[in-house]
Parts: C-alpha cells; structure tokens; sequence
C-alpha cells in the first residue's frame, strides 16, 4: 500500500471515529423557559364580577440563546453559500496544482499532451470524447468522490438549504465545476463520477450534517475535547468550519423574537409580542 493510500485511510478512519463519538444522544435538549406558564384552554373562564390580577412582565427572550448556537440557519443564507463557493473555487485551483504533481499512475492524466497542445485543447477535446467509463484507482473513484459529494452538500446544507437543494448544488458542483470543468483539463469526464459523486456524496453528506448537528449542540466538543471538536468540523465541512472561524456568524448583528408578554383575562388568551435586539 503506498503512502498515498495509507494517508487516505488514516484520514478516514480519524474522521469515522470522531463522528461515531460524536453522536451522543441527549434526552435534555429542550430549553425550558422557567418564565414563561402553560396557559390551558379548557379552563373555565373566570366569572367577569371578579377582578384578577394578572402580573405582566417583557421578557428578552435573546437570553435564552446567548449561549445556544443555531445550526443550521432558519433561513437560507446565499451569502455564506456564496462565499463558500468562491474557497472552492480557489481550493479547486490548489487541487489541480496537487493532482497533476502526482505521478500519472494515480490520476491517469497524459501530462505530455497537454504540455504538447495547450490546456485548453485538452479541455476541448476532453468534453467532445466523453463521458466515458474510467478506469482510476477505486480509492479515487469510490472514496475520495463520494466524500467530495459530501463536502459539497454540506457546503448548502449548513447554509440553510433542504435536503434536495443541497443535492442539487452538489450535482451541479460535481458535474459542471469539477467533471466538466477544472478536471475536463486533464481527463475525460467520468461516467462513475458523475453518478457517485453527487448520489453517493449526497447520502454521505446528509450523515455528516447530522453529526455536525451533534458536536454542535456540546458546545462544539467531540469527547469533551474542543481541538477534536474543531477537527472534525474541518473534516466534514471545512469551508463553513473555515467562515465561521473568520467570525461570519458574528456578523448576524439583529434578532427578532416573538414571544408572550402577557395574558387578556377577557379573550383568555396569550398577549404575543415582538422582541428587537441588536448587536454593535
């Protein structure tokens, strides 16, 4: 097994077993709000002649989340999608680099035609001949694709969107960035790739989404270890791991909360309310 292989496994194996870990169930999850009481509607409604005193008090409901992080976001957040798509465009860029330094064994790329004619030739001639079935080490085609799958639907997924807008990114970033796109430069798209990656990758992705549920809810840990928590983030979805860590969700400076302020002794019912608060 040569040391590409073994670096691949290792990987692997850290990532399987911090995320294993990380799923941890807690019954406790629930906020309770000691404030606030359960008003029942099949009371009896108090006879008018009587006049009730019914204390009413604003609560800031933000204090309930200060230290409670949201994920994933309740609202579809283009710009954190946008933002991870221009990383990807230059982590792409560091890719292609890493790739055509490996020796043409393990990425089958024909090196000397394309110095011989030009990239964009190559890339040209590439899309005119394919898709075709593709004979790359299966590390490459069914580990290596498939986690790429992943990262791309966690890319979407931790921004807010649903299960099949997430597959439908990762489907266009396989197959039009990556296959039809940079890869299209040196090789042939693949028919394997075009099915796994984003099928498969898809299915990997919506596990890791749910493990990065977990480690998110304790407080980003993984065995009580900050550092193995922030690792395993980085593994399953590095670029959002990587805007959060510059402060990106700092940046989310308003919250409107609505919440019950008070009770109408007359309609018995909850006085509902809207909560503001903003951050400098």
């Amino acid at each position: 097994m040569n040391t590409f292989k073994k670096l691949l496994f290792l990987i692997l194996f850290i990532l399987m077993g911090n995320i294993a870990f990380s799923q941890e169930i807690d019954n406790n999850s629930t906020i309770k709000n000691s404030n606030l009481k359960i008003i029942n509607k099949s009371s009896p409604t108090p006879p008018l002649d009587k006049t009730i005193a019914i204390p009413l008090e604003i609560t800031d409901t933000t204090l309930f989340k200060q230290d409670v992080e949201v994920y994933p976001s309740a609202t579809k957040d283009y710009k954190r999608l946008g933002y991870n798509t221009g990383m990807f465009l230059g982590a792409t860029v560091v890719a292609f680099g890493a790739l055509y330094a490996m020796p043409e064994s393990v990425t089958n790329w024909d090196k000397a035609a394309m110095k011989e004619n030009g990239i964009t030739y190559k890339w040209k001639e590439n899309l005119k001949a394919g898709p075709v079935w593709d004979y790359d080490n299966w590390v490459l085609n069914y580990i290596t694709h498939p986690y790429s799958g992943g990262i791309y639907y966690m890319t979407a997924r931790s921004s807010g969107f649903t299960r099949f807008e997430s597959f439908l990114y990762s489907a266009f970033m396989s197959t039009f960035f990556w296959e039809y796109g940079i890869e299209a430069f040196a090789e042939i798209p693949s028919i394997q790739d075009l099915v796994i990656t984003p099928l498969v990758g898809s299915m990997v992705g919506e596990g890791l989404f749910y493990a990065k549920k977990s480690i998110v809810k304790h407080d980003r840990k993984v065995l009580n270890s900050k550092v193995l928590g922030t690792t395993t983030l980085f593994l399953i979805d590095p670029f959002n791991t990587i805007l959060d860590g510059f402060g990106y969700k700092e940046r989310q400076s308003t919250q409107l909360n609505v919440a019950p302020i008070g009770f109408d002794n007359g309609t018995n019912k909850a006085i509902w309310g809207l909560n503001f608060n903003m951050q400098f």
